[in-house]
């Protein structure tokens, strides 16, 4: 009986020392995650870019915006948003992201619903600003053929006013990659 009793007391052990291993590597593991996470500010878009995805009646729409196109929010003039500022204009904010990002046919002009605002750090300097707001939400036409979508918000300074736009259309298996700068502000999606 004490071989068998060695042995299974030998199983218990190795058991209790791979349970012990294991914790160890997901302590590990979520110890280096933490400490990457908090030197990384990963965007949720690449600036300046957005997708356009229609899925049956509706579009979705993912879009990072420069903070510096939105008027009235630099409340200390200082030529920066704040996350300060950024929190106390956000509904200024949606009411102008509202107005000037849109869809539109012929006859009628298509606001953005469900809108949410994620302010985005700038990743240079001290990081004290907010450097691109990324968007979300949809829109609801009437019919998702012969669509425009409209930005009318550009900043200033010339290397950010160019928005890179992808729409798709799984369902009809279309793609249109289309660019919009304050001369051309809008395109049709397909």
């Amino acid at each position: 009986s004490t071989p068998l009793y060695s042995s299974a007391a030998s199983d218990v052990y190795k058991r209790q020392v791979m349970r012990l291993s294991k914790l160890i590597h997901n302590i590990g593991v979520i110890i280096i995650a933490f400490c990457i996470s908090q030197k990384t500010h990963a965007h949720l878009i690449v600036a300046q870019h957005g997708t356009l995805n229609v899925v049956e009646e509706h579009v979705f729409v993912v879009l990072s915006l420069p903070a510096s196109s939105l008027l009235g929010v630099d409340e200390n003039n200082d030529g920066t948003l704040s996350l300060t500022e950024f929190n106390k204009y956000r509904n200024h904010i949606s009411k102008q992201v509202k107005k000037h990002v849109y869809l539109s046919d012929q006859q009628y002009r298509f606001s953005i619903e469900g809108l949410l605002l994620h302010p985005e750090m700038a990743h240079s300097g001290n990081n004290t600003f907010v450097d691109q707001i990324t968007i979300t939400g949809r829109f609801t036409p009437l019919m998702t053929n012969n669509i425009k979508f409209n930005i009318n918000l550009f900043a200033n300074n010339r290397s950010k006013q160019t928005y890179k736009i992808t729409a798709t259309n799984k369902q009809q298996q279309l793609i249109h990659q289309f660019e919009l700068e304050p001369l051309s502000p809008h395109s049709e999606l397909f």
